[in-house]
């Protein structure tokens, strides 16, 4: 443990091991700091305490230097990750650096883990901090890799040496979220080589879904508890040796975009309103995109950015990580959440037309700048007499994602941190939207067809695409009796004003990205009237195009489904379910004992089965009638369901018959054909039967009397009673049966 103390802060350095996951080697440390004893200690109220007092750079540096003074303290060589905010990284610059990388000796090898939280703010200053802790001949990891998804998106432009997973994503549920951030984890592992890390691992369960995310090595209590430092046995550390960038030192090899792509890929000559379309056709794949994709352009002059740009760039950085435009005379900010950069007017890529759009799975760049004068046309031919001197463009389009990183990493060197955190506006984002829209009048649409609409039996609805929130601007007569609404409510309002808690939030959020990519929508929702009860509605949303292609409405096709999706869900329900006692059918019950007797086969644990039958029911219903006989078995359903243990399932064979399936039991010893018992196990099966037996013991209201029921069971043990599903239920039944007849 070491200690440092600079200007007011003082900090001792704990060391947690970092092992190779295939075989449990020691190969690296992590230094994490802590504060004196008291109220700091902790790292948590350490940094608060920094971010409060506008310090965090301060103590960043002082946590690095106490770190590296207490691992050069090592009497043998010691790979070092250290922790290091992303504003830390961006504000130091190479000197101070170089005095931070003196303190390092000789034999150890410095891992920066930049933190995920904050990539996005300064992203441009932390790739230039990224390139400058290379040259010091530092290794980089990302750490916390997808505890906030959109920080992903710099990834392929920082090339980290290794990815630490969060810690929820070895310790949380799965979620399509988590598949997300582990797919684009691995898919760039694949591509640079990183190593992936994961942390927090404290269990078997841990561990076994770190390494099916494609984890190498991993840290957490299970290894080791932070301490002292301790290199006995430290192997080394399999990562790459740091490699540098393009971007690394500049004023080297291309000097803008269309250099770059050009010397390889000889430019091809268009017409400006093609290579325009081209650009949109990006702009529309990028919405398409999920929120780790970074799209970054650059204008001529901020003139380019007319009121139709600057509402698709609105749209693109409500859907990406990260927005940016550069070009002369560019604002801060030319449309809500997007970065701005204004280039000098010397600037080379003053006269470049650029477009890029890099996500996790999808890379794609678009140079142009305008054709030399005289060029001719677009196969190098002399315009003749009285043609019209057009435009023309020397473009080049590339999916190769190197060169789109190329190209994409020459833009986000010159953007500029905002003066201010840039908001970040949510598409269709208010159900009250900031200008309210006036109804379309009714000149506007033929006569005809305005009546045909007025009295269609579906709910039609009208959202005018050219203001912020889609405001509704037409509704009719069957949306207001299927909501419950008037017009003067809604109109002005988003359609999300439907959406309630019981909306599956997986439904709603392609909608936008469909919409704004011009595509139709086709969904159904839970939705809620005004009275809030609520309604299954089946949405078809198309987009309306003037003749430029421009969309500015978007025609909604409302549909009350609620009977259709209920009978659905009642057939569904039905197919695993036993619908006088609401529980797992026969199909789902040998279904799930399959599974768990696969599960077992690969663990060498045990599954237990017992089988129960109801003892005199035939005299129930000869007596009662078969109504009777149907609440017994209902009743019984009831008393058994509430004596099974939590993660064993109970279901109804057939009759009055029932089947209980027991997973995740120790292994016996036993087999088919080596009959050992395993004690444990038998005594808790005992137990079980024991609970089944005494919650039917108690008394049940027939007709006009009270009835007590009992019942028989039999168990069997895999694998040491049966080896497949049928031996082992025919020896649960083989076994009922003696109970029964008392043999």
């Amino acid at each position: 443990m070491a200690s440092s103390d600079s200007h007011r802060w003082t900090i001792r350095t704990l060391y947690q091991p970092i092992v190779d996951l295939r075989d449990g080697t020691l190969v690296a440390v992590e230094a994490l700091s802590r504060g004196e004893p008291g109220p700091r200690e902790s790292a948590q109220s350490l940094f608060a305490s920094a971010r409060a007092t506008g310090a965090l750079v301060e103590l960043d540096e002082a946590c690095l230097r106490a770190a590296l003074v207490g691992a050069g303290e090592s009497t043998g060589a010691v790979t070092l990750f250290v922790n290091m905010e992303a504003v830390t990284v961006s504000a130091l610059d190479r000197q101070r650096l170089a005095e931070l990388a003196d303190l390092a000796a000789e034999h150890v090898r410095v891992v920066v883990e930049v933190t995920e939280r904050d990539l996005l703010d300064r992203a441009a200053e932390l790739v230039r901090g990224v390139h400058a802790l290379r040259d010091l001949g530092w290794s980089v990891a990302l750490d916390d890799a997808g505890a906030e998804p959109k920080g992903l998106a710099l990834m392929p432009f920082l090339r980290p040496d290794v990815i630490k997973l969060a810690l929820a994503l070895v310790s949380g549920h799965t979620t399509l979220q988590t598949a997300a951030v582990v797919n684009a984890v691995r898919a760039e592992a694949e591509r640079s080589g990183a190593i992936l890390l994961a942390e927090g691992i404290e269990s078997e369960a841990h561990l076994e879904r770190a390494l099916a995310m494609g984890a190498r090595l991993g840290q957490g209590w299970m290894f080791g508890r932070p301490g002292p430092l301790a290199t006995a046995g430290l192997s080394a550390l399999p990562v790459r040796p740091p490699s540098p960038a393009r971007g690394d030192h500049p004023g080297t090899g291309p000097r803008t975009p269309y250099d770059l792509l050009t010397a390889s890929t000889p430019a091809q000559r268009a017409t400006v309103p093609l290579v325009a379309s081209m650009t949109r056709q990006l702009e529309r794949q990028a919405l398409l995109l999920d929120d780790q994709t970074v799209v970054l352009a650059n204008f001529q002059n901020a003139e380019a950015m007319t009121p139709a740009t600057r509402r698709r760039y609105e749209s693109l950085a409500s859907l990406s990580a990260l927005t940016a435009v550069t070009g002369a005379g560019m604002p801060d900010e030319p449309a809500p959440g997007v970065h701005g950069t204004a280039l000098d007017s010397d600037d080379p890529l003053t006269e470049q037309w650029v477009a890029t759009v890099v996500g996790p799975h999808f890379a794609a760049a678009l140079v142009a700048r305008d054709a030399a004068a005289g060029d001719g046309d677009a196969l190098g031919r002399p315009l003749g007499p009285g043609t019209r001197p057009e435009r023309r463009l020397d473009y080049v389009l590339t999916y190769d994602r190197q060169r789109v990183l190329d190209v994409a990493g020459m833009l986000l060197e010159k953007v500029r941190a905002m003066p201010r955190a840039v908001p970040r506006p949510s598409p269709a984002a208010s159900s009250v939207p900031t200008h309210r829209a006036e109804a379309v009048p009714q000149d506007v649409l033929p006569d005809l067809l305005l009546r045909a609409i007025a009295t269609a039996s579906n709910g039609i609805v009208i959202a005018d695409a050219s203001l912020p929130g889609l405001p509704l601007v037409y509704v009719n007569t069957a949306f207001l009796r299927l909501t419950g609404y008037s017009a003067d409510e809604v109109l002005g309002r988003n359609c999300r004003f439907l959406q309630g808690s019981g909306t599956d939030p997986t439904q709603v959020q392609p909608i936008s990205r469909r919409l704004l990519a011009g595509r139709d929508v086709h969904t159904v929702l839970l939705n809620y009237r005004r009275d809030g009860s609520a309604f299954w509605n089946e949405v078809h949303i198309s987009p309306v195009t003037d003749a430029g292609g421009n969309i500015t409405h978007y025609i909604g096709n409302q549909l009350d489904v609620t009977s259709r999706v209920e009978r659905e869900q009642r057939t569904t329900y039905l197919a695993h379910h036993d619908e006088l006692t609401a529980l797992p059918n026969r199909a789902h019950i040998l279904d799930h004992l399959r599974l768990e007797l696969r599960r077992a086969r690969r663990s060498g644990g045990s599954v237990a089965v017992l089988m129960l039958d109801l003892d005199e029911f035939k005299g129930i219903n000869d007596r009662f009638g078969h109504a009777a006989g149907d609440r017994a078995l209902s009743w019984a359903a009831h008393r058994l369901r509430s004596a099974v243990r939590a993660g064993d399932l109970l279901g109804r064979l057939g009759g009055d018959e029932f089947l209980l399936v027991l997973a995740g039991l120790p292994p016996t010893g036993g087999s088919p054909d080596d009959p050992g018992r395993g004690t444990s196990v038998d005594d808790t099966l005992r137990r079980v039967q024991e609970h089944l037996h005494a919650a039917l013991d108690g008394p049940l209201a027939l007709a006009d009397t009270t009835v007590r029921l009992s019942a028989s069971s039999g168990a069997a043990l895999f694998p040491r009673d049966a080896a497949d599903v049928a031996e082992l239920i025919a020896h649960a039944d083989a076994a009922m049966y003696r109970h029964k007849t008392g043999g």
